[in-house]
């Protein structure tokens, strides 16, 4: 194909952001979507909007008392990709479509995969070797285009929500340390789902619980660290630091309420909010 200079074009992204959120169990992803009531460590009591009519995918139970639109418990691949089909096919007024989680979507991706190769462990599948993940990354890649029709066609907000786990990582320009990174497979060598979900999300925050750690002193006149919880919200970190993974596309600030008029404020201060 030949090309030249009338060609090229002015880019501008006008899609509604894809939001990758990680974090500890029980932080506040799923609120950040849903809103609804929160107490803090403290007991402030905060009633938190929610994300753009949302809709859940739920790969695992994990909303408890929280008040929003769920498909039903998905359990298999396919029950996915249906739900996915139904929001893409059907008249419907929501806006956000949540998957919860994605560390439960690839066990069940992983199932597939095995189940598909009549085996029981993905070590397995494929012939072993680590062929097994190579597929699953087929099906990670089916999910997202699911994902981008939704964002791009139906002007829908995307969000992804996925717990974390502390890992060592090896920093090529300083000594090892301890981070927190999603709950992901992530090959040696290669694209794992924790490298495609990240180059592909627009917005990645780490959530995480506020703590203070202050110094006090015992009966015995001893000096200890406590950790203290601070009053207010749970915070999300939008800009990477050596213990968490984030980052974004739209010059966010480094820390915010975890709470979603805090994070699309801020979308839309900087990039507008697409559509």
């Amino acid at each position: 194909m030949a090309i030249d200079l009338t060609d090229v074009a002015r880019t501008k992204n006008t899609s509604p952001p894809r939001i990758l959120i990680h974090g500890p169990e029980k932080v506040g992803k799923s609120t950040l979507f849903a809103g609804g009531m929160v107490r803090t460590a403290n007991g402030m009591e905060f009633d938190l909007s929610s994300a753009p009519n949302p809709i859940f995918v739920r790969t695992e139970d994990g909303l408890g008392g929280l008040d929003v639109d769920a498909f039903p418990l998905a359990e298999s691949y396919q029950d996915v990709l249906d739900a996915l089909a139904v929001l893409s096919t059907e008249e419907h007024d929501y806006k956000t479509v949540v998957i919860d989680s994605a560390d439960w979507l690839e066990r069940i991706i992983h199932e597939k995969v095995c189940d598909d190769d009549s085996v029981k462990s993905i070590e397995l599948a494929g012939g072993g070797y680590g062929k097994g993940y190579t597929v699953a990354t087929s099906h990670w890649r089916e999910i997202l285009q699911a994902l981008d029709y939704l964002n791009k066609r139906r002007g829908m907000i995307v969000g992804i929500i996925c717990h974390s786990n502390v890992v060592t990582f090896n920093d090529p320009e300083s000594e090892p340390y301890d981070r927190y990174e999603m709950k992901l497979h992530q090959p040696k060598k290669g694209t794992g789902a924790k490298d495609m979900l990240s180059e592909w999300a627009d917005i990645i925050g780490f959530a995480n619980r506020k703590i203070h750690v202050a110094e006090k002193q015992t009966t015995s006149g001893q000096k200890v660290a406590r950790g203290v919880a601070p009053h207010g919200l749970n915070k999300l970190n939008l800009i990477a630091a050596p213990g968490y993974v984030a980052g974004n596309r739209f010059n966010l600030p480094q820390t915010i309420d975890l709470s979603w008029d805090a994070l699309y404020g801020e979308i839309i201060k900087h990039h507008g909010g697409g559509k």
